[in-house]
């Protein structure tokens, strides 16, 4: 028993010691004492962070997106039966192509009362044909040519009303004498479908969403960014996509933060992008901040990580010292953090794990 208690108090005693010594040490302005020898023995090696300098270009994933002004949603005009879809989600679409095809009952009225109003038009404007020519042979009045003309612009103003729904539904005025009560939804402008929901034989109601078309020149791109990284970046910034021979630039830094992942909002516009972007496509955008600060892309051999924080360690009289970091982007071979150091600072890029150990106080320089 009385061995075994005085091995506890061992235990207890190093375990002490070992923290007295770490302690002091995680302060960012500990010095690690280490000789010459001690150094070479650990394989220390450092360059100057000058060799590391970076024009603070950040690699972020982004998505390729459609503004909004350039989607248009088509809705059924009228209500009816959808009897043909002649075009699918992902296909490129002229202006003026046929998306799809309805039966309308309302059609039918629309058709009809087109070509009631038409009629009416018609004939009231031969009656005023008719009145003009009685009244310069002196047989009618003028009260009465005023009534008639007064009867023709109504007319005709109705059969522009009637004719101007039958447009809007997207029925042409020639189908009217056909009374097929059949409509097509035709594409509005070049574009590509973004969301197509309408089948055929589907019933829908009027102003039902059944295509969603959308114009690809220009997309932009939202990246998504921590606090750290959007650091420095602004409204201007140049901003590359692999494949992409035109940059584009940022419109926007999102003054506050997505609830949901905890990231920045930023948005470029990529203003020729036809040829290397497709909508929703995940990418990769390298932006660079038009002021460039303090950054420095240095090998991730260099960096170590402690209780979340990134970490480097400066060559200063007589040691080395660790110095916090802020990771503002990560490659598979190197970081970009920005560090209150002044560039002729030299980093230690070889031996990282030792001076960790020492740092921590899970190990001792070699002597």
């Amino acid at each position: 028993m009385e061995a075994m208690h005085t091995s506890r108090l061992f235990h207890g005693a190093w375990i002490a010691a070992a923290l007295a010594v770490a302690a002091p040490l995680h302060a960012n302005e500990d010095l690690l004492k280490l000789s010459p020898q001690q150094a070479k023995s650990l394989a220390i090696a450092t360059q100057p962070l000058s060799g590391f300098a970076s024009g603070g270009e950040r690699r972020l994933p982004a998505q390729a997106v459609v503004p909004p002004r350039q989607v248009e949603v088509l809705a059924a005009p009228l209500g009816g039966l959808v009897v043909a879809v002649e075009a699918a989600y992902g296909e490129t679409v002229r202006k003026g192509q046929p998306l799809a095809r309805l039966k309308s009952p309302e059609a039918l009225a629309l058709q009809r009362e087109y070509l009631q109003a038409r009629s009416q038009a018609k004939l009231a404007a031969e009656n005023l044909k008719r009145d003009k020519a009685l009244y310069e042979e002196g047989i009618i009045a003028g009260g009465r040519l005023a009534t008639t003309e007064s009867s023709e612009h109504q007319a005709a103003a109705q059969a522009r009303e009637k004719r101007q729904a039958m447009q809007i539904a997207g029925l042409g005025e020639g189908s009217a004498d056909a009374l097929a009560g059949t409509l097509t939804l035709s594409a509005p402008f070049d574009g590509v479908i973004l969301e197509a929901t309408a089948q055929a034989g589907q019933r829908v109601d009027a102003n039902t969403p059944l295509f969603r078309l959308g114009r690809l020149q220009g997309l932009w791109l939202e990246i998504q960014a921590t606090p750290a990284q959007a650091a420095g970046l602004a409204v201007g910034d140049s901003v590359a996509v692999p494949g992409c021979a035109a940059k584009g630039r940022l419109t926007l830094v999102a003054p506050a933060m997505n609830a949901a992942n905890q990231s920045l909002l930023l948005r470029a516009e990529m203003p020729k992008s036809a040829d290397c972007l497709k909508p929703f496509q995940y990418t990769q955008a390298e932006v660079v901040p038009a002021r460039p600060g303090s950054g420095w892309r240095v090998p991730n051999s260099a960096l170590t990580r402690h209780q979340g924080q990134s970490w480097l360690f400066a060559e200063v009289p007589g040691g080395y010292r660790p110095v916090a970091v802020r990771l503002l982007d990560e490659t598979e071979k190197t970081s970009l953090v920005a560090a209150d150091l002044p560039p002729e600072t030299k980093i230690v890029v070889k031996g990282v794990a030792a001076l960790k150990a020492t740092w921590l106080g899970l190990g001792s320089a070699a002597q």
